[in-house]
């Protein structure tokens, strides 16, 4: 983008953000973004959006791996939430990008831990059969 655009679209945030109130803007995101959902006001997702947007137009801050939008929403997200994006990483290939890991949902979980159970029992069984013939 050249600096007659970016100027235009910071002068286009700089009117959403005269037209979207900071007050009544709330979001509650969860700490851990594949659990539960995140909650807000419409106003606290318009000031999201309006933030993300801001962020993009200023200049990139050093990071130790890559640099990072200077992402700016503590007044707009609750004390008890915790965001997956408190350092937003630019890069320019998107290749580079590590996979995403997924953790497991809670039936999951349940059938892990299951399994885990009759791996255990099975060891336990077979441990005892052995004992069985080695005295019998």
């Amino acid at each position: 983008m050249d600096a007659a655009e970016t100027t235009r679209c910071r002068e286009l945030v700089d009117q959403l953000d005269g037209l979207v109130p900071k007050e009544g803007a709330r979001l509650r995101i969860p700490a851990d973004p594949d659990g539960s959902t995140t909650i807000g006001t419409q106003r606290g997702y318009l000031r999201l959006g309006i933030e993300f947007l801001r962020a993009g137009l200023e200049p990139l801050e050093p990071g130790e791996n890559a640099p990072y939008l200077p992402l700016s929403i503590e007044y707009l997200v609750t004390a008890d939430s915790e965001t997956p994006f408190d350092l937003c990483e630019v890069v320019d290939d998107p290749d580079r990008l590590p996979p995403r890991v997924r953790r497991l949902g809670p039936f999951g979980q349940l059938m892990a831990a299951l399994f885990a159970v009759i791996v255990l029992g099975v060891a336990v069984l077979g441990a005892m059969a052995v004992v069985s013939r080695l005295f019998h």
